[in-house]
């Protein structure tokens, strides 16, 4: 597709590995891959001479372990499926639909996410996409709040070009990022996301039902956050995130604004552990005060709020694995996808009985920190 591109102009793409079985030649599992955010002018010029704003130096092959795994033991349901790892370029999950580039530095820099998806799914007709029985939509980081963005969207693209597919589903890993203020009560990752939302022109790349709910009030920015989008999705989706999650706690909750945001002179991309107190806290809670673990316990709360105040969490055929280790992406880490368990429940057999099933929601909760 025309414009598909990166954010600086090179073609965009993706990985593609075939069915491993004869028996899952229709059946297939589509990712996004993750990697942050540019939050302004700078930042996404200098995240487009690197290899998540450029394809000119990606890798030949990748892998990831987990829910992505090719090994039957520790995958069993999705190992041998069509496999698709969409290469992340654009600078915000997948969102971006502006015609005409920006200019910085004298460089242009496109915003057109929309359009990869676009483009990789029109690609994947022509590679057995177009006979698609079974289909798991998934992603972690900004890989997975593209998830939450884009499955109904995936949907419904799907149904209308693949008269053959049965069963659409959605698992999204560690892309649940609130809208939350620091602990010193700052807006900042809210300010940082409504900026790149204006940039790349994310209105026409998200949640269609979230942007018609918020139009009135102008407040369509809200619709790149998975927990205002997440009320709207009609997909089946199951998430897998950390109520206390590693990125979240130092970057969205202990964060401050780059010097000069949205205008800064340097190419810094964000300000992550950054309140002095709780330097030694926020990356270990071992390293946690009494009273700073009932502070960070409280993120846990807002997780909860967010995500169970929403019908989408207790409708039949979805459900959640939310549990409070301090990671990130971990349901394609083979180890932890196996071993972190809630109610005895591993990840891993979590997914297989939402996979397999459809009916009342199976939702996995955590549990806090102790304080003293």
């Amino acid at each position: 597709m025309a414009g598909a591109v990166c954010l600086d102009g090179t073609p965009a793409g993706f990985y593609y590995s075939p069915a491993a079985d004869v028996n899952n030649r229709n059946d297939w599992q589509i990712y996004f891959e993750g990697g942050g955010w540019c939050y302004d002018d700078m930042d996404c010029w200098g995240r487009s001479n690197g290899g998540l704003g450029s394809s000119t130096h990606w890798a030949p092959t990748v892998s990831a372990g987990g829910i992505m795994s090719d090994s039957c033991s520790e995958n069993p349901d999705f190992c041998n499926f069509n496999r698709v790892y969409i290469a992340y370029c654009d600078g915000n999950s997948f969102t971006g639909n502006r015609d005409e580039p920006l200019v910085v530095q004298g460089k242009p820099l496109y915003f057109r996410g929309r359009r990869i998806i676009d483009a990789v799914l029109q690609t994947l007709m022509s590679m057995g996409l177009n006979k698609a029985k079974r289909v798991l939509l998934t992603g972690c980081s900004a890989g997975g709040l593209a998830t939450y963005l884009h499955t109904d969207y995936v949907n419904q693209w799907l149904k209308t070009n693949v008269p053959t597919m049965q069963v659409f589903k959605a698992a999204s890993i560690s892309g649940f990022f609130l809208d939350q203020q620091t602990i010193e009560g700052k807006p900042v990752y809210e300010e940082q996301i409504r900026n790149i939302w204006q940039i790349a022109n994310s209105t026409n790349g998200v949640n269609d039902a979230c942007v018609a709910h918020y139009q009135p009030t102008g407040d369509q920015w809200k619709c790149n956050f998975a927990p205002h989008t997440y009320p709207f999705i009609q997909t089946p989706i199951f998430p897998l995130n950390s109520a206390y999650d590693a990125w979240q706690t130092k970057c969205i909750y202990a964060s401050e604004l780059v010097p000069g945001f949205p205008n800064p002179n340097t190419t810094q991309n964000s300000n992550c552990n950054a309140i002095p107190a709780y330097q030694n806290c926020v990356p270990d809670p071992d390293n946690c005060t009494a009273p700073q673990m009932v502070v960070m316990n409280k993120y846990i709360d807002y997780f909860n709020t967010a995500m169970q105040s929403a019908g989408t969490y207790s409708k039949n055929g979805n459900g959640a694995f939310i549990h409070s280790c301090h990671t990130h992406c971990e349901a394609q880490n083979s180890g932890e996808w196996l071993k972190f368990s809630v109610n005895n429940v591993t990840m891993q057999q979590a997914v297989s009985k939402w996979w397999n099933g459809n009916g009342p929601a199976i939702n996995f909760e955590p549990c806090h920190y102790t304080t003293g």
